[in-house]
């Protein structure tokens, strides 16, 4: 229950525009634990969540390889991305519930999704409410590797880190999480990240444990630990 990239390289040719997006990418996410994924505008970081969950664009040429065991769960960044517009958000959970598995009345209570709002259209969701859904319909299908892109995004801090500990529950499980963020405060507060690695133009720039990075002496690294002023 663990996925991987080894030496993964990603471009991207349109026709109208060509670039690499993604060079030399090696990156092991361990089951049972959370690996937060970090880097700026652009980094590639997106990318990343395309290479895991089969969904890079057809333009799309690679080397290297991508491994993933069994059944992979994603949380787009966009979370109303998840849900097709023309059925409620409760149509589409309850359609994902699966015998002897999670309810929707627990994924939501996971998610710190709303109840009162399953009824309705995603579109008449707020971008908060939203993304918690997608949380719960990943975890309805009970993923062994789940990919979650900026999942608390949206949110205020104690939803943000009440979702965090859900995703640190669910990790604890066995599964092998994924989750980009750049919400440094939180993963410091929390210490619910395993392991971090850090994203800089395409390329893998350092990898390591909360601490291990914190503390390095590379500028590039040590930028994203320094107070906000």
């Amino acid at each position: 229950m663990t996925a991987e990239l080894r030496s993964l390289t990603v471009h991207v040719d349109t026709g109208r525009w060509s670039a690499t997006t993604l060079t030399d990418v090696s990156l092991h996410v361990p089951a049972a634990q959370i690996t937060a994924l970090l880097g700026g505008p652009g980094a590639g970081k997106t990318m990343i969540a395309y290479a895991l969950t089969g969904r890079l664009p057809v333009t799309a040429q690679t080397t290297g390889e991508i491994l993933i065991e069994r059944t992979v769960g994603y949380i787009p960044q966009d979370g109303i991305d998840a849900f097709a517009p023309d059925r409620t958000v409760g149509e589409q959970l309850r359609a994902l519930e699966q015998p002897g598995a999670w309810t929707v009345t627990r994924a939501c209570a996971a998610a710190c999704y709303p109840t009162a709002t399953l009824e309705r259209l995603p579109r008449h969701h707020s971008a908060g409410q939203i993304q918690r859904a997608a949380l719960a319909a990943a975890l309805l299908t009970t993923p062994t590797v789940l990919i979650a892109d900026n999942p608390t995004a949206s949110l205020d801090r104690g939803t943000a880190s009440y979702v965090w500990k859900s995703l640190r529950e669910y990790a604890d499980t066995g599964a092998a999480l994924l989750v980009i963020t750049n919400d440094i405060p939180m993963l410091t507060t929390t210490g619910y990240a395993d392991q971090l690695a850090i994203l800089d133009e395409g390329r893998i720039l350092a990898t390591g444990t909360m601490n291990e990075l914190s503390t390095s002496t590379d500028p590039r690294v040590s930028t994203y630990f320094r107070p906000a002023l």
